[in-house]
């Protein structure tokens, strides 16, 4: 089965698997970005990007509230039961080292920070080969598209949303006006509330 985060390009902007994806490529970064500093030299910047990766938060909060709960309408309850312990577990992880940060036992920093890489390398190799590949398979486009509005009020690892998924045109991106149609003509059959 191929890596998803090497096809991210077959997923249109905003969509979940690409936002997870993108939230994946951003704490490979970011990993990258903590080991190269060093914290003695430059604390303020090792403590901001840490707090960037603690963002995971809502990375793991999206797939614990909307992504689980889809795939266990069609059946599927491993992932919830597996990957929501194994998300606590890299919750202390990452509790572990902002503790020590904030002690300033730097000498501890790294090696905690190494569990927490581990951990969610093996994580995101999960999510990339098995869990994602399989919720494409069993969801449908409908499901995707209403998993939307939970996952902005969960939030995202960026500072600045994906776009909406699926994108909604209006009057101001759109140069097509919508058809005027007076109340008393309009006879669309709707469900009521």
């Amino acid at each position: 089965m191929d890596n998803l985060a090497h096809n991210i390009e077959r997923f249109p902007q905003g969509h979940p698997v690409r936002v997870y994806l993108e939230e994946n490529i951003l704490i490979r970064k970011l990993f990258e970005e903590l080991f190269k500093t060093d914290i003695n030299a430059d604390f303020q910047l090792f403590f901001n990007l840490f707090n960037q990766l603690s963002q995971v938060e809502k990375h793991f909060a999206r797939k614990e509230n909307q992504l689980f709960p889809y795939l266990e309408k069609y059946g599927w309850t491993s992932p919830s039961q597996g990957m929501w312990s194994f998300h606590d577990q890299i919750r202390a992880e990452i509790k572990l080292v902002r503790k020590t940060i904030e002690e300033k036992k730097f000498e501890n920093v790294l090696s905690n920070l190494m569990v927490v890489y581990n951990s969610l390398s093996q994580l995101m190799q999960v999510e990339e080969f098995r869990l994602l590949p399989n919720a494409l398979n069993l969801l449908s486009e409908d499901d995707w598209k209403e998993m939307y509005e939970g996952d902005s009020e969960i939030g995202w690892m960026f500072t600045t949303p994906p776009p909406r998924f699926p994108e909604i045109l209006n009057k101001e991106t759109s140069n097509v006006e919508p058809e005027y149609i007076h109340p008393s003509m309009d006879k669309k059959r709707r469900e009521l509330p």
